[in-house]
């Protein structure tokens, strides 16, 4: 598989290595021998070998996609988000992954929320039952057994609860930004920020890309995770600046986002 690309080197001056097969166009491809100025790639796909001359990398080498990655507080703050990994993934790549994600997610959606209803039935037939109980052991409360009535009763609801809690954040889940971020494509290129949320991210002059990110900060009740899936294309260009935001986030329903 080709590396990943280093913050600290100069992308212009990187060589453009393969990410796809010429033959079958697979993605999955792996390096194996360098001689005489050409690499030999491996496709794990349809296993064709063929050859690579470094020259014609270097003919057109990447450009530089920099930016920076940040949220603002409740309290109206920036807060500068380090080591967040980002991943460019091709065009076509990360297309395929969210459709893939997203029928898997209706679903599954659609099964849960029968699970759902089954529960909140069961829920409210469990609540009555409790209530009809508690009145009885709050006449009689020297009873023994009618509290140990009642108190089977509150044990119920209180399990029925929790399982209609879990299901619900199955659910949650399954249009989450974590659920898309599972399973990833193979990126051609990765970067992580800076402790000041900075980055500086090789990327290829032509084509349009998916940039993913997640990033997360610790609160009082917590941690509060942040998703991104952007589009981006240096459209020819030596670099281009990109800053992952609120404005940006996954839900908040920017044109750039790839995840709406």
């Amino acid at each position: 598989m080709q590396g990943d690309f280093k913050n600290d080197m100069p992308p212009v001056s990187t060589p453009r290595l393969p990410s796809r097969c010429p033959a079958c166009k697979g993605a999955v491809i792996q390096r194996m021998a360098r001689a005489h100025g050409s690499l030999w790639f491996h496709c794990f796909f349809c296993n064709h070998i063929w050859r690579f001359r470094l020259e014609e990398a270097m003919a057109t080498p990447d450009g530089e996609l920099a930016g920076e990655v940040f949220v603002v507080t409740p309290r109206k703050k920036r807060q500068s988000l380090g080591f967040v990994v980002l991943h460019a993934i091709p065009e076509d790549l990360l297309k395929q992954h969210l459709e893939r994600k997203t029928a898997q997610s209706e679903l599954d959606s659609k099964k849960l929320r029968r699970e759902i209803d089954v529960f909140a039935t069961r829920l409210e037939q469990a609540r009555t039952e409790e209530d009809r109980l508690w009145k009885i052991q709050e006449r009689d409360k020297e009873n023994l057994r009618k509290a140990n009535a009642w108190s089977v009763a509150y044990n119920r609801t209180k399990d029925i609860t929790r399982q209609l809690d879990d299901l619900r954040a199955r659910r949650w889940k399954m249009t989450s930004g974590e659920h898309f971020f599972e399973d990833l494509p193979a990126a051609i290129s990765r970067a992580k920020t800076q402790a000041d949320g900075k980055f500086s991210l090789a990327l290829p002059r032509d084509g349009r890309y998916g940039i993913v990110a997640r990033a997360s900060r610790e609160l009082g009740e917590g941690k509060q995770t942040y998703f991104w899936f952007v589009w981006v294309s240096l459209a020819g260009k030596s670099s281009k600046r990109l800053v992952l935001n609120d404005d940006n986030i996954v839900g908040a329903g920017s044109p750039e986002s790839a995840l709406h």
